[in-house]
């Protein structure tokens, strides 16, 4: 079974990157962080643990345009949150950390998107 999940979105030389690493075999990955390239700059945003229903839910946002947003919200170590917009065919990232008061909005517009399923179709086997 893979032990990672990854979802990509790219317009030019902007680049939204969702990485979940480091399956622990049941329900949780050790690591989710999201990267936004654009223009060579590159910022990172660490949230820490993250259950499989994540996946699950930001998969089913970006494969559904009926969707028009996902959030997930983690306590590690402090609040934090990951919210996506849709609006069209672009994208808006909105990243927050209560702790440190952290308030990010990233855009991508028109981006082409791949989800790596691969995860959730053996996960779902195995369940």
């Amino acid at each position: 079974m893979e032990h990672t999940a990854h979802i990509r979105l790219r317009s030019g030389d902007t680049e939204m990157r969702f990485d979940w690493l480091g399956f622990d075999g049941d329900e949780c990955f050790q690591d989710f962080h999201v990267t936004y390239v654009s223009g060579g700059d590159e910022r990172r945003f660490e949230f820490g643990p993250c259950v499989v229903w994540g996946v699950r839910k930001l998969t089913r946002f970006f494969t559904d345009p009926t969707q028009l947003t996902a959030g997930l919200g983690f306590r590690h170590p402090d609040i934090r949150y990951c919210d996506v917009h849709r609006s069209g065919e672009s994208y808006r990232l909105v990243v927050r950390y209560e702790g440190s008061g952290l308030h990010e909005e990233l855009h991508i517009e028109r981006p082409s998107v791949h989800v790596a399923d691969e995860f959730l179709g053996a996960y779902d086997t195995d369940a």
